[in-house]
């Protein structure tokens, strides 16, 4: 007996909704879930789990969270695409997923789906939340009046998930078109609605589409057939605009019809101790000066637990690298294998593998603040700097982002409907101190500012300069995107519009499960280039080997080989910026990925080191004497100044390659990289030159 095929059906919902989160139950998957726009930009798949027992198969399409389906963003354009089949095969189903506490935003989307006459199926989600918030809803009567099943759920504790399958199995293959009735004598915007939709082909779900999307979209191409576009063209913008209000107002009116006949809510605070926790937590987080205060003390703790938390990770890290370099060495005994094995694999990614505790544990305190609804506050706080810099209150969630990553949080950008905007938050990002960063501040910070790790106030002196090195990025960011929008990309900026979720308890679960994958996908990009990079830089460390004496007795000689030489041509460029040639081997190679750096210092001094194990990084940079001055090769203010580039510098072969097609131009892209070099260059030589004359050697 053969299998029947899947069932294709649509997961679709605002944002904020837990629809990722329902995802992650039916499927039993794991996915990214926060608490903002634009986090599940990229179109996810997943087979509803066994457990589910849905009487035929079912493929569930993640859709990203959307408030509406006119083009107004990317995300907006994607969704409509895949739920029409203008990208693929069109979805026999949908599964939209509303807000039980919030019902009179979600509904708006739900009347757009309804007129696209897809079967549909309603899950009523934080239904225990709303309880908890003195807020009811009728899920029967809701059901009668939007023609669809209406079933109760909770994306945090998975109830009414194996209900909302069986619900969508007993869907028709097939529906239809439910159109709010336009009432043409009502007045006089219905009556130039009517007609303007009669110019477009008449009153169905394409027209009505393309007039609100035509209407709204900036820096959006609408997609849309030849004759389409040549209606649009001969309708009068204005019309047009006055034609889009009055659909919108149509909607509403029916929003208002269907929470009056299916939903009551209850505003008495006292019923609702939940909001009213938040409102009394909000009364400090989000004050003009106590909320800032308490923003830089969150802040300040994370910085400085990231150093004291896990030192003891990375100490066991590289007293197991030491273990099994020794035990490489004594298996293969002496030759050119060992010495690729122990002095470039090992030796190099085992020195950015130490620093994967610091990367997950800053990706932990960012995962439990987004599931917590902090980050929510924060944006909120930080939109009054940004409205006054001129930059979009949305741009920060993706700035935040870059934190972690620049690439998730470029495709984040999608969530910004004005092309311009959304261009300037891009050119933005960049400049945040990613996670890929912090080893290069780490290493330099531990070798350089901090010689005893033991004594007393180390930990707060580290935190204190590291939490600097991002102060410094993150202003740099918005000085960048200040000087864009009254520039290059100068346009209006739009008010934010952002909602504040109750306060919740973090889901252990999925915060460590985010964590996990995060990290990995760090380990794994990483790896990959700098297992790649060290072998090449191995062999060019190591040849010509008559000259360098790898292999024999004694440290290799870098200084005679092929990548010592390069370098050396370079040291005058490098010397005004407080840099030595073996620094510059360092700074070249990065160009690929910033934290092949580490990497391939750890490799550099543990060749010349005459050691059987490898070397401790952060010592053998502290030690390294000029033979000639018998002064540091590398102080604190030349330190500083290889941080002040990393900062601006913009070496990540991904980033520009996101870049490059999110903007669909190489002119963006080209001069991203550019301009972020001789910032970067320029920056360092001011750090550094300045110190100088200001007597810091």
């Amino acid at each position: 007996m053969s299998t029947p095929a899947p069932r294709l059906v649509a997961l679709a919902g605002n944002p904020n909704v837990g629809k990722t989160s329902l995802f992650n139950v039916m499927t039993q998957s794991r996915h990214r879930v926060g608490n903002y726009a634009g986090v599940t930009v990229e179109r996810r798949e997943g087979e509803v789990a066994a457990a589910m027992q849905p009487p035929v198969p079912i493929t569930l399409v993640d859709l990203p969270g959307c408030y509406s389906l006119t083009a107004t963003s990317a995300d907006e354009v994607a969704a409509h695409a895949a739920l029409t089949g203008a990208d693929g095969p069109a979805p026999s189903a949908i599964i939209l997923v509303v807000d039980a506490t919030n019902l009179s935003r979600n509904l708006y989307f739900a009347l757009q789906l309804r007129e696209l006459g897809v079967p549909m199926v309603i899950a009523l989600n934080m239904s225990d939340t709303a309880k908890g918030l003195g807020l009811t809803a009728d899920a029967a009567r809701l059901a009668e009046r939007l023609g669809a099943p209406v079933i109760p759920t909770s994306g945090r504790s998975g109830d009414g998930a194996r209900e909302l399958v069986a619900a969508v199995a007993r869907l028709p293959e097939r529906g239809t078109p439910h159109l709010v009735a336009i009432d043409p004598d009502a007045d006089p915007g219905m009556a130039e609605l009517a007609e303007t939709l009669a110019d477009l082909g008449g009153d169905a779900p394409r027209s009505r589409w393309l007039l609100a999307s035509a209407a709204a979209a900036e820096g959006i191409d609408v997609p849309g057939d030849p004759d389409e576009h040549r209606r649009l063209a001969a309708i009068e913008p204005d019309r047009l605009r006055r034609a889009a209000l009055a659909l919108v107002e149509l909607r509403y009116r029916e929003v208002d019809r269907v929470l009056a006949h299916a939903a009551a809510t209850s505003t008495d605070r006292s019923a609702a101790p939940a909001m009213a926790m938040s409102d009394r937590i909000d009364g400090l987080l989000t004050h003009r000066l106590w909320g800032l205060v308490a923003f830089a003390l969150v802040m300040g703790t994370i910085f400085t637990a990231v150093f004291t938390w896990a030192q003891p990770f990375m100490d066991a890290i590289e007293w197991a690298m030491g273990l099994l370099s020794e035990a490489v060495s004594d298996a293969l005994g002496p030759g050119l294998l060992t010495d690729l094995v122990t002095q470039g694999v090992i030796a190099g990614a085992g020195n950015v593998v130490v620093f994967v505790p610091q990367i997950a544990m800053l990706f932990l305190f960012l995962g439990a603040l987004e599931d917590s609804g902090y980050l929510a506050r924060a944006a909120f706080l930080m939109d009054r700097l940004m409205s006054r810099l001129g930059l979009h209150g949305r741009a920060f969630i993706p700035l935040l982002s870059g934190y972690a990553c620049a690439v998730p949080a470029i495709l984040g950008t999608r969530t910004i409907s004005s092309f311009k905007d959304r261009l300037v938050t891009i050119l933005m990002i960049p400049y945040m101190s990613c996670s890929a960063r912090l080893p290069i501040y780490s290493l330099v910070i531990g070798a350089l500012f901090v010689a005893d790790p033991d004594a007393e106030g180390a930990n707060l002196q580290r935190a204190g300069i590291l939490l600097g090195m991002y102060a410094l990025s993150t202003c740099s960011a918005l000085a960048v995107g200040y000087i864009a929008k009254r520039t290059l990309l100068r346009s209006p900026t739009p008010p934010l519009v952002l909602e504040l979720p109750p306060y919740r308890v973090p889901r252990l679960r999925n915060t460590v499960l985010m964590v996990y994958d995060r990290t990995m996908d760090f380990v794994r990009n990483a790896g990959t280039v700098i297992l790649a990079m060290t072998i090449v830089l191995w062999a060019l460390l190591s040849f010509p080997r008559d000259a360098t004496g790898a292999g024999g007795e004694g440290p290799t000689q870098i200084a005679q080989s092929y990548a010592g030489r390069a370098a050396q041509t370079l040291e005058p460029a490098l010397e005004p910026i407080g840099q030595d040639w073996r620094m510059g081997i360092g700074i070249i190679g990065s160009f690929a990925a910033r934290e092949v750096l580490v990497g391939t210092l750890g490799l550099v001094y543990g060749m010349e080191a005459d050691e059987d194990d490898p070397v401790e990084l952060r010592e053998a940079i502290r030690a390294d004497v000029n033979a000639e001055t018998g002064k540091p090769r590398h102080t604190p203010l030349s330190g500083l100044a290889l941080m002040v580039f990393f900062v601006y510098a913009c070496q990540c072969m991904s980033t520009l390659a996101v870049v490059r097609r999110e903007t669909n131009s190489w002119k963006w892209t080209l001069f991203m990289f550019f301009s972020m070099t001789a910032i970067a260059y320029v920056a360092a030589l001011l750090v550094f030159q300045g110190g100088r004359a200001l007597g810091f050697g």
